[in-house]
């Protein structure tokens, strides 16, 4: 997984649009600026906000996001951690994660557990590409 993309089974989640989507940021300033870049473009519906890991599994287990845009350094548990319980559960969203640091400097081992992995310096030159690859269904629509 050098590229920090999983394998994605289709069927695995809806794909249909709106994409559901929950952001998880312990900085509020940071959250606030994601949400607003995702109600600005239609293919997508905030469902809910996090703001560690613990609450997002805990609202994706309630809220049944079809995406999860994490960070990977919070308090209480890290994105790395929320990503792993999210993926054993009954639901299981996509999960891009996303850190200030590169990938080699996050984990430890090439399975990040997330499917994708994003840069925040980059992340929103890279988010709508991610997310065409995971949900075939929003690379097809025109997007401001």
């Amino acid at each position: 997984m050098s590229d920090g993309i999983a394998e994605w089974e289709p069927g695995q989640m809806s794909n249909t649009l709106p994409i559901r989507v929950l952001i998880v940021d312990d900085n509020v300033t940071f959250l606030n600026q994601l949400e607003k870049w995702f109600i600005a473009r239609p293919d997508f519906e905030i469902v809910g906000k996090a703001r560690s890991g613990m609450d997002a599994i805990e609202q994706s287990n309630i809220l049944h996001p079809a995406l999860v845009v994490m960070d990977v350094a919070m308090p209480l548990m890290n994105g790395y951690e929320a990503a792993a319980k999210m993926t054993e559960g009954t639901h299981r969203p996509m999960i891009i994660l996303i850190s200030f640091f590169d990938i080699q400097d996050v984990f430890l081992d090439d399975d990040p557990m997330g499917h994708a992995f994003i840069k925040k310096d980059s992340l929103y030159e890279e988010l709508l590409p991610a997310v065409a690859r995971l949900f075939p269904c929003a690379g097809s629509s025109d997007r401001r």
